[in-house]
C-alpha cells in the first residue's frame, strides 16, 4: 500500500509541474512573439528533469532559460514566420482549377509543407539540448528530419494530434502544451545522447 502511495504521490507531483511548466509557457507566450523562446525554455525544463538534474524550482529554471536562449531562438522565430507565412499566402493565392498545373502546384506546396514540418519538430529539441549556433540548429533539424524519416513521422503526429485535440477541447491547452513537449523530448533524448559535434 505505501508502494501505491508513493506511486501516486510521484504521478500527481508530476502532473502538477507539467501544469506549472504549461503555465508559464501560456503567460510567456502571450506577446505571441515570445513563443519560440518560451517554448525552448519549456524544452529545456523537460531536459532537466529527463537528465536527472536538478533545478532551482520551475519558475527559476525556466526564466533562466528564457533569458539564455531568448536572441537566438528569437532570431529563428522570424525567420519561420517568414517562411510559414510564405507557405500560408501560397495556399491562399492557390486557386484549384481541376488542371494537372494547379494539382502539380499543389502537390509540391504539401510537400514543402511536410519538409517545413519535419524541421520544425527537432527544432526545439535541438535548442533545448545543445549549444550551438542558429544556423547548426537548422542544420541538424534538416538532418535529422532526413536520417530518422520514422521517427520524424511519430513527431509530426504527435504534434497534428496535440492540435486536432486543442481544436476539439480548447481548455486542454492548459495541460497539453508541456505534454506535448515531454513525450517530444523524451522521444529525441535517447537520440541526442548518442550524437556528437552539436
Amino acid at each position: 500500500m505505501n508502494i501505491l502511495n508513493s506511486r501516486f504521490l510521484q504521478y500527481a507531483e508530476k502532473i502538477v509541474d507539467l501544469f506549472l511548466l504549461n503555465l508559464l509557457w501560456l503567460i510567456m507566450s502571450i506577446p505571441v512573439i515570445t513563443i519560440f523562446p518560451a517554448t525552448v525554455s519549456m524544452y529545456g525544463v523537460i531536459r532537466k528533469w529527463t537528465m536527472g538534474k536538478e533545478t532551482d524550482g520551475i519558475f527559476r529554471t525556466f526564466f533562466l532559460l528564457f533569458r539564455e536562449c531568448f536572441f537566438q531562438s528569437f532570431g529563428i522565430s522570424v525567420l519561420w514566420a517568414a517562411l510559414g507565412f510564405f507557405i500560408f499566402i501560397d495556399f491562399r493565392i492557390l486557386h484549384l482549377d481541376g488542371s494537372l498545373m494547379h494539382l502539380i502546384l499543389l502537390g509540391i506546396l504539401w510537400l514543402l509543407s511536410l519538409f517545413f514540418l519535419s524541421i520544425t519538430v527537432y527544432l526545439f529539441p535541438i535548442m533545448a539540448h545543445f549549444h550551438t549556433t542558429w544556423k547548426n540548429v537548422i542544420k541538424n533539424a534538416l538532418t535529422l528530419a532526413i536520417t530518422y524519416p520514422l521517427l520524424t513521422i511519430l513527431l509530426i503526429m504527435i504534434f497534428l494530434i496535440s492540435l486536432y485535440l486543442v481544436y476539439l477541447l480548447p481548455l486542454i491547452i492548459f495541460i497539453l502544451g508541456s505534454v506535448t513537449a515531454y513525450f517530444s523530448y523524451t522521444i529525441c533524448h535517447k537520440l541526442f545522447l548518442g550524437m556528437k559535434n552539436y
